[in-house]
């Protein structure tokens, strides 16, 4: 009875790495809609692929600190991505930082310019684990806890706090077991809430590799057949297949938006429950990308 246990389990195992394996293939293999950008980034969208039993359609821009400049940018007011990214003359752009919807500000830590801006509610502090930080150099991820943002703050002028983190120095988070904690607190129910490691929704991710390079991933949801999103979990998996050594969760469901110059909205926005590229929603702040040329 041990060694059919034994065998049972062994082979449970083995196809879960099977199924795993499959998935990564898949992303790799998948056909790709290149986007047209400027020298330096490369970008592209996967549309309808079988990943994690369902329907993924995802869009990936890479680019280097050596050609680009990124910046965390605060509209006046709740804005269009594409607006905003287009007023500050931005060749790409992605949703930031999450807020406030009661009072449309940022809800984390932020600081601009050298300026503190805003601070993590209480409230955010159980997802936000982890800080944006632009520099003369380019753009750091780094783990902090909510509570230690203040004194980390000293190292860099411009800081967008987020979370969860994804990837912190080469090491995937473990999400399964911060899940267990949620339904625990919960005493079983499903939380609800759209940060839940246990359910899928539109993500948008942003991260680094060994060699520098920065990556902005948005994966889209909400449409049955098209695009069905993904947990936290998942999102850590495709920036593992991106090869990431560091990577953190923004803003996302309806927010999650990627833009272009050249290609205009490039994902699928899903505030008008419609799989086309009209669906934005007005965002509190963007990452937006120029060229240094």
């Amino acid at each position: 009875m041990k060694k059919l246990l034994f065998f049972a389990a062994a082979s449970l195992f083995a196809f879960a790495a099977m199924a795993q394996s499959t998935d990564a293939e898949r992303f790799a293999s998948a056909p790709r809609k290149n986007l047209t950008l400027p020298k330096g980034a490369s970008g592209y969208t996967v549309e309808r692929v079988n990943l994690f039993d369902s329907k993924q359609t995802i869009s990936v821009i890479c680019y280097s600190p050596k050609h680009f400049t990124s910046t965390i940018v605060l509209p006046d007011s709740l804005t269009h991505l594409s607006k905003s990214a287009t007023a500050h003359g931005a060749d790409f752009a992605v949703n930031a930082g999450y807020w406030d919807v009661r009072i449309d500000l940022p809800s984390t830590f932020l600081k601009l310019n050298g300026k503190n801006i805003a601070v993590t509610a209480d409230y955010e502090k159980e997802r936000v684990d982890g800080l944006v930080c632009v520099g003369k150099k380019g753009l750091v991820i780094d783990y902090c806890k909510a509570d230690e943002e203040a004194s980390y703050a000293a190292k860099y002028d411009n800081i967008l706090a987020s979370g969860p983190m994804l990837i912190d120095e080469g090491k995937s988070v473990d999400h399964e077991g911060y899940t267990k904690t949620l339904v625990e607190a919960s005493h079983g129910k499903d939380i609800g809430a759209y940060y839940t490691y246990i359910r899928r929704h539109p993500r948008t991710a942003i991260g680094t590799d060994r060699k520098g390079n920065i990556y902005l991933i948005v994966v889209d949801g909400r449409s049955k057949g098209n695009a069905e999103g993904v947990t936290i979990a998942e999102l850590t998996k495709v920036c593992e297949w991106l090869g990431l050594s560091d990577a953190i969760n923004l803003d996302g469901g309806s927010s999650s938006t990627m833009w272009s110059k050249s290609e205009g909205v490039i994902n699928f926005p899903s505030r008008n429950t419609k799989f086309d590229h009209e669906g934005e929603r007005r965002v509190s702040s963007i990452i937006s990308v120029k060229s240094k040329k």
